[in-house]
């Protein structure tokens, strides 16, 4: 029996590379659903570990020495990290000669950090090599020949597989699983994640808000702090009367004020807005950006992109004021798939607020998280985590900053980090911004409550279904106990948790959470509804897996019917589940139209998120293991 799952063959220069690789994978927890499977490099363990990776103490002798040699003998796999550093390396290609010896070459796997393969064979780009010539060709009778191969490779450069798709890779040769085995469970994240992230942000937002501004800055003159007072006071009181004339009835004859629904509140006061404070266009710009968070929270995107693409006069013309409303903006447009959209809102924003006084921090710290959500939506880690690390800076260098500010956006960091498989980061910062709701709001607050979902998530994600069941039975227990029963997070937390029941193959218990989610999603918005469908798509994949392919099919055409209808236009999560439909069909041996499926749902991940983000490559590769690639 091996000792070691696999040998880390690397030069001294790609160590860090190799640290990572190493924890990546002794810390990869394989889904209990496929732990015990018989493939061809034998039963799936549970866990990957032990990784041998100490080389750092090799002599230079011409000899490999003992304790190396023995570690590639009891070593099931040999995995090498490819460099020109590592392609020039005399110890990286005997131990690839040595493992072949022993082994053959079947069992070695290569992971791509730099340089190019094959480049040896131009002399103008042999510099550039990234294989060692033992990785290049095939061993004869034990010495390496001049016959080429083509090595197993994961691709680990941002313009290729990316870190996360590099690792399910590997992790897939290491265990003779199928990579769609391995991103099933990330097919099934959802695009959620993001719209969670995004609701969270503006969540604990109150109407009146954006109404009233405090002349906070010290640095402020004490005349000029007294002149800002003013004007925001008379801005607050324009505000405010405004807003209780908008519940008066215009009718009283006629209008019931027990059915006057919200949405006819928001509607009458945009249109009054634009029609009736155009000499103001201050409390104008606040008050659409708060009525555009509104719909938006509502999921009535369209609504919010309406009312404030309608007031853009009164928004220019209020200058830094107007900053607000164009960060609304940008969430709509993030919400509706439009990342392009969103960048431009966003730069808009911050080129209104670059002249701004040291009072519009908050706003742009709000940017930031914006362009951090922006960034997550793109699958671009490094500068999504930048991002939100500039709003924790500016949030945490601002006087009286309210804590959940800080805290929603520790949690959008943590969510971020998961989804690039960092999950060990992920949980710092999502166990930080637990900490904040649990000392300033209490152990029962709802934030406190969201806190305990983030961290179900990122569980989740990382295969440890167990503390995940935890999490989120923390998160429901605060929910329901501060929420009405048809309030639609519960409905979240119950998805969740359908979601790791389905992983723990507990397919009934998934079943009863999951029904239980989209009756309390249809009651909360009576109208069809992109969460609704996203929580049917997790049905789906339950019923398929309990063999009724039909029913799985006929739950996918509503889901399709309430994305339709909530967006208006083709969305990410269009193509999202197409992906998941031919998942469902492949399982019933329905693979030329999983295969259509498949590529359909692509082209729209391609259309809406980009080709490159990670999301969109994750897609691929399951696409590719249908078809056996």
């Amino acid at each position: 029996m091996p000792r070691y799952r696999a040998f880390l063959s690397y030069s001294h220069r790609d160590k860090r590379v190799a640290a990572w690789l190493h924890r990546r994978l002794e810390t990869y927890r394989v889904p209990s659903k496929l732990v015990g499977r018989v493939t061809a490099a034998g039963p799936v363990p549970a866990r990957l570990a032990p990784i041998f990776r100490d080389r750092d103490e090799l002599s230079a002798a011409a000899d490999l020495g003992e304790a190396i040699t023995a570690a590639l003998t009891q070593s099931l796999f040999l995995i090498v990290i490819c460099s020109p550093a590592s392609a020039r390396s005399p110890w990286v290609n005997e131990e690839i000669a040595t493992f072949k010896r022993m082994h053959g070459e079947q069992r070695v796997l290569a992971l791509i950090v730099a340089g190019e393969p094959y480049a040896s064979a131009a002399p103008d780009t042999a510099a550039q090599e990234c294989f060692p010539p033992a990785l290049r060709f095939r061993l004869i009778d034990g010495v390496v020949s001049d016959q080429p191969t083509e090595p197993i490779a994961a691709d680990l450069r941002a313009e290729a597989d990316g870190k996360r798709l590099a690792a399910l890779k590997l992790i897939a040769g290491l265990t003779g699983l199928s990579l769609d085995d391995l991103v099933q469970r990330e097919t099934q994240r959802r695009m959620r994640r993001l719209m969670i992230a995004a609701g969270a942000a503006s969540a604990g937002m109150l109407l009146t808000s954006a109404l009233a501004l405090y002349a906070n800055n010290r640095r402020i003159e004490a005349n000029e702090q007294r002149l800002v007072a003013e004007r925001e006071a008379a801005t607050a009181r324009a505000a405010s009367d405004y807003l209780i004339d908008t519940f008066t009835l215009s009718n009283p004859a006629t209008e019931n004020p027990r059915t006057i629904s919200a949405l006819t509140i928001l509607d009458r006061g945009a249109a009054r807005a634009r029609r009736e404070l155009v000499g103001q266009p201050v409390v104008q710009a606040r008050l659409v950006s708060t009525l555009g968070q509104a719909y938006n929270n509502l999921g009535l995107f369209e609504e919010a992109r309406g009312t404030i693409q309608r007031s853009m006069p009164a928004i220019q013309r209020a200058g830094a004021d107007g900053a607000s409303a164009r960060l609304t903006l940008a969430t709509t447009y993030l919400q509706l798939g439009q990342l392009d959209a969103a960048r431009t809102a966003v730069a808009q924003a911050r080129t209104a607020l670059a002249n701004a006084p040291a009072r519009d921090a908050d706003q742009t710290a709000r940017a930031a998280v914006i362009e951090g959500m922006i960034h997550t939506a793109g699958g671009d880690t490094r500068r999504g985590v930048a991002a939100f690390d500039q709003a924790l800076a500016l949030y945490r260098a601002t006087p009286d900053t309210p804590p959940a500010k800080i805290s929603t956006t520790l949690q959008n960091r943590g969510l971020l980090l998961a989804d690039d498989g960092q999950f060990d980061a992920a949980e710092r910062s999502l166990r930080a911004a637990l900490a904040i709701n649990q000392q300033a709001l209490g152990p029962r607050h709802l934030a406190t409550g969201q806190s305990w979902f983030s961290l179900a998530q990122n569980a989740f994600m990382a295969g440890k279904l167990d503390e995940a069941g935890g999490y989120i039975t923390n998160a429901l227990a605060i929910e329901r106990a501060v929420l009405d029963p048809d309030n639609r997070t519960i409905a979240d937390a119950l998805s969740m948790q359908g979601q790791i029941f389905h992983g723990q193959k507990r397919l009934a218990e998934a079943r009863q959470s999951l029904d239980q989610a989209i009756a309390i999603y249809r009651r909360a918005f009576g109208r069809p509804h992109y969460l609704i469908g996203i929580a049917e798509v997790y049905l789906a994949l339950v019923e398929s897996e309990r063999g009724r392919t039909d029913a799985a099919l006929r739950i996918l055409d509503d889901a399709r019917h309430n994305y339709d209808v909530s967006y208006g236009r083709l969305h990410a999560n269009h193509g999202d589940l197409l992906v998941n439909r031919a998942t469902i069909l492949q399982r019933a041996g329905r693979t030329a139209e999983a295969r259509t499926d498949c590529a359909a749902g692509l082209r729209i991940l391609g259309e809406t998120l980009g080709r490159d983000a990670n999301y969109t490559r994750t897609m691929a590769a399951a696409c590719a293991g249908m078809e056996g690639r």
